[in-house]
This record gives structure tokens, sequence and C-alpha cells, in this order.
């Protein structure tokens, strides 16, 4: 079984107050954040979210698991909801958490789930979706998407230049007029006919796989929307892994404190140790921001 490492894990622990009592993590993923976070708080509530059922599903075999062999009781403190974090308002109703973790990073098991084709590595639909029931696939970006929609996304997101991304974005749309693009085969190939390796593939495929999801039009929902539903005197912290959402939070916060109804609880971001990159590669673009409600 894979199982995701969670990502400045001792970080975000050390700012969980432990008398918090109602705690939410936005990403649930494995529970890596929120095992280690209701063992620190013994009376605190969790509501765990994740828009993708496969990983909910994930999540409850292993911290079942994790409570039949050490003796605890964290299953029956967390509420499981599938959806999506932008949604926290209607989520929490009229409760207010103590405590927000939204860790943006994606899980291990997305891409070595060959089938969902996150991956340059395999062959397999050009897929990519978290949430399975949503209907546009990186498929149909890739085979619907104008010249200058394709352009911007591998501009903005991957950060190519703008005669790179506009030669990547021809070079599609007159290959799939002959065949459609539908694998992750198909699509690097494509890629590698423009002169990219793996590395350069690999940026290519996270921008089409933030365009899918609606990333960063996510986040800054989620930005708007949770002031409202943390408690006073409490706090939210989010872990970035891509320039364009570290400094979508950064903006956020420093408007929130201008309010004077927020502190920043670190002037600059924390990132991960030496050791954890080592321990763990994933971690080596990660940045934690935190803001408590005054």
């Amino acid at each position: 079984m894979t199982i995701h490492t969670p990502v400045l894990l001792h970080e975000v622990c050390s700012f969980l107050d432990p008398e918090s009592k109602l705690i939410v993590d936005c990403t649930l993923g494995h529970g890596g954040h929120a095992m280690a976070l209701l063992a620190l708080a013994k009376n605190a509530k969790l509501i765990g979210i994740d828009v993708d059922e496969h990983m909910m599903n994930k999540a409850k075999e292993i911290i079942g698991t994790k409570d039949k062999e050490q003796g605890t009781r964290i299953s029956g403190r967390i509420q499981y909801v599938r959806g999506n974090y932008t949604d926290i308002q209607n989520i929490l109703w009229w409760k207010k958490a103590d405590f927000i973790l939204n860790d943006l990073g994606v899980n291990l098991e997305h891409f070595k789930a060959v089938e969902r084709g996150f991956s340059i590595r395999w062959m397999a639909p050009l897929d990519m979706r978290f949430d399975t029931t949503q209907a546009t696939t990186a498929a149909d970006i890739v085979n619907k998407y104008s010249i200058d929609q394709l352009q911007n996304i591998f501009e903005i997101y991957a950060d190519f230049s703008s005669p790179k991304a506009l030669e990547l974005a021809q070079h599609i749309v007159t290959t799939r007029k002959q065949k459609s693009i539908i694998t992750t085969h198909d699509f690097k190939t494509v890629l590698n006919e423009c002169g990219l390796g793996d590395k350069a593939c690999t940026v290519i495929f996270q921008s089409l796989r933030i365009e899918t999801n609606k990333e960063m039009d996510n986040l800054k929902t989620f930005l708007s929307a949770f002031p409202e539903t943390l408690n006073s005197g409490w706090r939210c912290l989010v872990i970035t892994y891509h320039s364009i959402e570290d400094r979508l939070v950064k903006q956020s916060f420093n408007e929130l404190v201008e309010t004077w109804k927020y502190k920043l609880v670190t002037k600059k971001p924390i990132k991960p140790s030496y050791k954890e990159v080592a321990a763990n590669r994933a971690a080596r673009s990660a940045k934690l921001r935190i803001i408590e409600r005054i």
C-alpha cells in the first residue's frame, strides 16, 4: 500500500494549541496530518475534507487500522466530508474552527495510480481529475482549448517563455487535427516533438493538472472564505508548492493583517529542513504560512 508522507508535519503540529476543540483538515489525503493533530489535541474533533472519494476511503482504512494497532480512538473523532475545501463555510455551517490546515500538495498515490494519468512515466488516459465526478478531464483541455488558452496555461503555470509556450500550443492544435490526444503517452510524444525532455514534460503535466482541477481558482475562493470560519485567537495554516500559490496566500494574509483583525504568526514562510527534503523529495518546494485571528 502506498502511504503518503505528510509534509512539514513537525512544524504544523508545533503551531497547534493542544486545547483546540475543532480542527479542519481541508485536504485529508491519507490522514497523516489529521492523526498527528488529534494525537496532540486529545479533546478535539476534526473535520476531514477531501474531494477525492478514493482518497477519503483510503484515509478511513489507514486511520481505522492505526486505531486497532495502537488502541486509539482517533477515527471516532473525525467527521469525513467528501467535498471541496472551497465550500468550507457551508461544511462548517454555524461552527467556528480553532485550527485550519490546507495542504495544497498532491498525494503521492495520485502519481502511483497509473490509471489516473497524473504521471509522465506510464501510459494511461489523460485524466488528472482529483474529483472523478467532474466533467472536464485533462484530455478535454488539450483537445478543445484554443491556442491562446493553451499558451496561457504554459506561460502562467509552467513559467515557459511566451514563444515556447506558443510553439507548444500550436503543435498541440496541429497534432489534434489529425488525431485526438487521449493518453499520457500521446501528450508526452507531442511535447517531445517540441524538444522537451522528461523534466520539462513534468512541468507541463503539472500545469495541465492545475488547469484541470482549477487549483488556483479554488485557492482564491478558500482564501476569501476561511476568515469567516476561524475562531478569534486561533490559526489557519496553508502549505503551498507553487510560486503562484504562495503569492496568493501571502497577498491574502497581508490584506487580512491590514484589517487589524489578524496577525502573521511568522513573517517569512517556513520551509522543510534539509533532512526532511532528503527523506521526502516531494517536500522540497513546500512553504508554510500561518495567520492568526486576533
